[in-house]
């Protein structure tokens, strides 16, 4: 027989491991068919068909798996997952302890299955008396994995995970949190969440409310870093159940919901939901208060005088100026307070489907996603400016994303530029102007000139090294082409922080009376910037220059979603290494300095197959000599 190749296998897992079951099925069930005593690839097929959802055939496949090699906890302890979620507590436990004993005690994954399921049960205590060593050493395991870069994200969600069951939840959140950040895939969130939602169903008060408050975290995490690029979503505020309109007539608003809103709002191509549909255990105010602020489109339905709705869409108008959609039933009559809103009424009665009032719709939500006009008298007459406040990264951590087949890498570095040590190259994102910003402006490129200046002894700036050099090769010049970079000395940055030289780069553009925008081909600043890195005759540092920070440039300037600006940055570098093999260039690195900077990073690194899962560490290697 021939034997399996495991190069073919190793790439099947890598697709597993991102959620691409589909694309992993067939090629699994060929390497069963050409090795059918494989216990791996049977139980790889269990896994997947348990992803799908296929709970029967993944226990078959799993019990031949374990017929084939017994001794294969991960087996063991899928199928106890398979047990789990077909309701069947007492076998998913048998599983869990089975893969616990054959690992002596030793595997994390089956210990904190069977403790989740214990304390589903209510029996928590009594299993932390048996396994509270076991326990321990395994969080010991999960910290050691995590600080080496190894297993990564499983073995934070499990660090949380035995945080939780030890009733260390601030601790727990921090894990959970980091863990997100590691994943490659939304389907490692689900994984994780597995354990939580059986402890929220837990009869000891505590527990429930703990694992409560971590889905409700998991859940406002995927939806900051998972959140799919291009897919808008819209947020339905109604009454549901069957109510009596004005007129007296029966109106049964979830069918109202199902044959008419959802099929329109669907039609538009956007994500149609409602609070009853988030089957997610969790605080519900606090998750209806997220959707109804990041929700792109709202239809507010205003038929009954429902305290519910009106206090939604009072919400939502405070803190979303558009788009903001109005309906009523045939029958409504809108309150004084509203009554000077437009609003799109519709007959569904006798479960007729209204195609008028559906094309109303259709075209209100186009055109409020089209236009920049508001539709809120809140924010008409208040004048507000509601943002999610930015919550600053203070770590200096480091996450690193193989490139395939090549050796190189790129790399997320978080927090404050001033913590960052070992970087040849910074780029400064500048104006086509090449004016450096002044030193108490809200900006990298204040910061690079300031720490990049000789001090006086009081820390007064006695020569502007960086803006002087910069000015010198402009040679009174007003401005550069769109995209162009200049090479610069480093200043006093070079004995602080071991740069070698910075790379101005032209990438926003002034206009008079309207202020800066992203240049239009901004991704060319990147090509530009590695281009000077592998030129020793204009880089100022010379040969074998091998690593270089950008900042996210433009989107501090650009308008709606960052992801495409940000994108084509990514695939610039990508495309500008596969390009240059000879390259000295080893490590690509973007500066994410708070939560949300890191959140679009990883949305948009994770969208590129070439890239392997991330490592982190926490400074970056040294340069070389």
């Amino acid at each position: 027989m021939q034997p399996i190749p495991g190069a073919d296998l190793a790439l099947i897992e890598t697709w597993i491991a991102k959620g691409q079951f589909e694309r992993a099925l067939k090629p699994l069930e060929s390497l069963a068919l050409s090795d059918p005593t494989s216990a791996r690839v049977w139980k790889n097929l269990g896994v997947v068909q348990q992803q799908l959802g296929k709970h029967t055939q993944a226990e078959k496949l799993l019990l031949h798996a374990i017929e084939l090699d017994g001794g294969d906890i991960d087996a063991h302890c899928s199928l106890g997952g398979v047990y789990r979620s077909q309701g069947d507590l007492a076998q998913a436990a048998a599983q869990f302890e089975q893969g616990l004993a054959l690992s002596n005690n030793q595997s994390t994954f089956a210990l904190l299955n069977y403790l989740a399921t214990c304390a589903r049960a209510g029996t928590l205590d009594s299993a932390l008396a048996r396994y509270g060593d076991a326990l321990d050493a395994g969080a010991a395991r999960c910290a050691e994995d995590f600080e080496a870069g190894r297993n990564l994200p499983w073995a934070c969600f499990d660090l949380a995970q035995c945080h939780f069951l030890r009733g260390d939840l601030a601790d727990c959140r921090d894990a959970v949190t980091e863990a997100v950040r590691l994943a490659n895939a939304g389907w490692q969130l689900d994984s994780a969440t597995a354990s939580y939602r059986l402890m929220a169903e837990s009869p000891v008060e505590r527990t429930r409310a703990d694992a409560i408050d971590v889905l409700a975290l998991i859940d406002a995490l995927k939806n900051e870093y998972f959140a799919e690029p291009n897919r808008k979503r819209c947020f339905v505020i109604m009454p549901f159940g069957t109510k009596l309109d004005a007129a007296d007539e029966q109106v049964d608003f979830d069918a109202v919901y199902e044959n008419f809103i959802k099929p329109t709002i669907e039609s538009e191509g956007l994500e149609c939901i409602r609070c009853d549909e988030v089957d997610e255990a969790g605080n519900i105010h606090k998750r209806m208060f997220q959707m109804i602020w990041r929700a792109d489109v709202a239809i507010a339905d205003v038929s009954l005088p429902n305290p519910n709705v009106f206090y939604e869409l009072g919400i939502r108008h405070t803190l979303h100026r558009a788009v903001t959609i109005i309906i009523r039933n045939r029958n409504a009559t809108l309150p004084f307070n509203i009554a000077n809103l437009n609003a799109i009424e519709y007959d569904c009665s006798r479960g007729a489907i209204d195609p008028e009032a559906r094309g109303r719709i259709r075209r209100a939500i186009s055109a409020g996603l089209g236009e920049d006009a508001s539709d809120s008298h809140v924010y008409e007459t208040l004048g507000l400016r509601i943002s999610d406040p930015p919550r600053v990264i203070g770590r200096c951590d480091v996450y690193g994303y193989p490139i395939r087949n090549s050796g190189r890498r790129l790399a997320l570095i978080t927090g404050d530029l001033r913590n960052v040590r070992g970087i040849e190259v910074w780029v400064n994102s500048e104006n086509t102007n090449m004016q450096m910003a002044r030193f108490f402006d809200f900006a990298i490129s204040s910061m690079i000139r300031f720490e990049g200046a000789r001090k006086s002894r009081t820390g007064h700036v006695a020569e502007d090294l960086i803006q002087n050099q910069l000015d010198e090769i402009m040679c009174g010049e007003r401005s550069v082409p769109e995209a162009a970079v200049i090479a610069t000395g480093p200043g006093e940055l070079q004995s602080k922080y071991g740069v070698q030289a910075i790379f101005h780069a032209a990438s926003v553009r002034g206009t008079i009376g309207e202020g800066y925008e992203p240049v239009r081909d901004i991704q060319r600043c990147i090509t530009n910037a590695l281009a000077l890195m592998d030129d020793p005759t204009a880089n100022v540092a010379g040969r074998g220059l091998s690593s270089i920070l950008f900042p996210l440039m433009g989107i501090g300037f650009a308008r709606g979603d960052f992801r495409p600006l940000l994108h084509r940055q990514v695939e610039a570098a990508l495309e500008y290494l596969a390009g240059h093999p000879d390259s000295a260039i080893e490590t690509i690195y973007f500066l994410a300095w708070s939560e949300q900077e890191l959140a679009l990073c990883q949305s948009v690194l994770r969208s590129f197959d070439v890239l392997g899962a991330p490592v982190r560490s926490r400074q970056p290697p040294a340069a070389h000599a």
